[in-house]
Order: structure tokens, then sequence, then C-alpha cells
């Protein structure tokens, strides 16, 4: 099976491996995921005054808006991705890397923007030359993960607490009160933060 890399699959480089390989893998984290509903309505609901979802192979960019008329004529687009908050922004920054070296590759000069609505930020993203080779960088990692046969063993992270795949990583743990996962107590066998 040829896997595609994606934007998705970019974000989640320098977080988690094993993410990476699920999600490269067609296999879903938990769809109805509390975060990942407040994402999807988030970017839905943000700028409702600019295009939505430009969708193509692997990619699949939260706004599209044009500059201002006094813009260069090949940088006359700007794309966005809208985000909870700026915690990942290195992998958010290669999301978007990814997106504008796709579309620089297909012709196409455009400027990125990550959107923080929550915070009312927004950060411009160019594509450098030290944005594109960690891009280029952040592909060959994803290339090597998807072309294992099994996905890497799961490691305890920070970021296990709130995702959704924690039940395909963790099943053997026990959710906390509230019904979501939360960070369990090391025991012995998991003391390195590996199991």
């Amino acid at each position: 099976m040829d896997q595609i890399v994606t934007g998705t699959l970019m974000s989640y480089v320098g977080i988690c491996d094993r993410k990476i390989w699920l999600a490269g893998h067609a296999i879903e984290g938990y769809r109805d995921h509390e975060l990942l509903a407040l994402g999807r309505l988030l970017a839905e609901s943000a700028y409702p005054r600019e295009r939505k979802e430009l969708a193509l192979p692997g990619m699949k960019v939260d706004v599209l808006r044009r500059r201002p008329a006094d813009a260069d004529e090949d940088e006359a687009l700007v794309i966005g991705e809208v985000k909870r908050s700026p915690r990942a922004q290195h992998a958010q920054r290669l999301q978007l890397g990814y997106y504008l070296l796709r579309l620089r590759e297909a012709g196409l000069h455009v400027r990125g923007e990550l959107r923080y609505p929550e915070q009312r930020r927004v950060e411009p993203v160019e594509l450098t030359p030290e944005l594109e080779q960690a891009v280029r960088s952040a592909i060959a990692r994803v290339e090597e993960l998807l072309a294992q046969p099994q996905p890497p063993p799961p490691v305890r992270i920070a970021a296990c607490t709130n995702c959704a795949y924690f039940e395909f990583c963790w099943v053997s743990e026990e959710p906390a009160a509230s019904g979501s996962p939360r960070r369990q107590k090391r025991t012995a066998g998991t003391a390195e933060g590996k199991r």
C-alpha cells in the first residue's frame, strides 16, 4: 500500500511517532474525542468571511484568502491553519510549511499564517530555507515510519493525556473518573516513560 505524506501526519512529527504510523495506516483515533471535535468546530466557525478548506491530495487548508491589491502578483494568496493554541507550534509550522512547499512545487507562491482565534493571534509563516529543510527532514521521517511493518512501541508523553489514540497505546490502563484519559502514576515498568 502506498502511503501518502499528509499535512496531518506532518503535524505529528516531533510529537508522537506511533500516532504518525497509526494515522498513516488509516487507523483512526476516537472520532468523537472532545479536543478533535473542538478543533473541527473552531476551524469551521472562526473567520466566517474567508473561504474555508482548500482540499488537495494530502492537504486540507483551513482558510484561503487573497492578499491586498498592492501585493505582488505571484504572492496573491494566503493560506491559514486554524489552531486552538500555539502549544505545539513547531509541529504546526511543519504542517503549514509542508503545504507551502507543496504549493510552491506546483508553481504557486503562497504565504502562510498560523491562526489562533481564541488568543486573537496570527503568526505569519514564510517558507524560509530553514523551514524548508525542516519540512524535508520531517517528510523523510514520516516516510521512514510509514514503511515500518508495525507501529513503534508506545512511549508515555504529556500529549498522551488528551490523545484520540489513547486506547491504541494504553488500553490496559483505566481512564480517570471524568471519563477522559489522564496520565496514570508511573510504575516500575514505566519509570523510563516506555512500556
